[in-house]
């Protein structure tokens, strides 16, 4: 009859067992204590810091700045264009457009003699691209057929400066129907203008 008993581990065997034990204790209790922000490695920190204190400049200041429509151009007029900001909400931004062409170049000409050259201008544009009132100007038109008539003509804003040889240019931000039906502000123009006989002439 076979009666072996249990035997007890010696003490030389339970001496690993004891260590594993006890690394696998200390290892949970490090990782459940709370971390502080000092001991956090760079990276955790800094992300931590920019959640909880985001940087003022990145942070949209209203609705409007978070919301706002991109801009179709710079505020900006060359020799070759003028490049506005267009709203695009109709005759109710025709003021704001006027105000950025104002401040985007200084003004060299008289007032009176600017809104005349722009009144002008819009006039001869207009019939440019309607085809109406073109026999005011026979000599500019004399030899240009108008293809395709626009329709609902608006001039949002016009400005004029000096150009080289004693002319002046006169930079047009317009509105129209185009003759594929599409309607569309925002539309830039330049006339070019000479003095002739006490009179403004425009100059293709």
């Amino acid at each position: 009859m076979n009666t072996n008993t249990p035997t007890t581990p010696s003490p030389s065997a339970l001496k690993p067992l004891l260590g594993a034990a006890a690394c696998v204790l200390l290892g949970s209790i490090f990782l459940l204590r709370p971390v502080a922000p000092d001991e956090q490695p760079p990276a955790t920190r800094a992300a931590a810091s920019a959640t909880t204190h985001p940087d003022p400049s990145s942070t949209p200041t209203s609705p409007t700045a978070a919301t706002s429509r991109p801009q179709r151009a710079s505020a900006t007029l060359s020799s070759t264009a003028a490049e506005v900001p267009v709203a695009g909400d109709g005759p109710a931004g025709d003021h704001a457009v006027q105000h950025l062409m104002d401040s985007s170049t200084p003004a060299d000409l008289p007032r009176a003699q600017e809104k005349h050259l722009v009144a002008l201008a819009s006039r001869i544009w207009k019939a440019e691209v309607t085809g109406a009132g073109r026999q005011e100007w026979p000599t500019y038109f004399s030899d240009r057929q108008l293809r395709a008539a626009y329709r609902d003509v608006r001039i949002q804003a016009g400005i004029a400066r000096t150009a080289p040889n004693h002319r002046v240019r006169v930079h047009l931000v317009w509105a129209g129907t185009d003759p594929a039906g599409q309607n569309e502000d925002g539309r830039t123009a330049q006339m070019l203008f000479t003095r002739h006989n006490n009179a403004w002439q425009p100059l293709r």
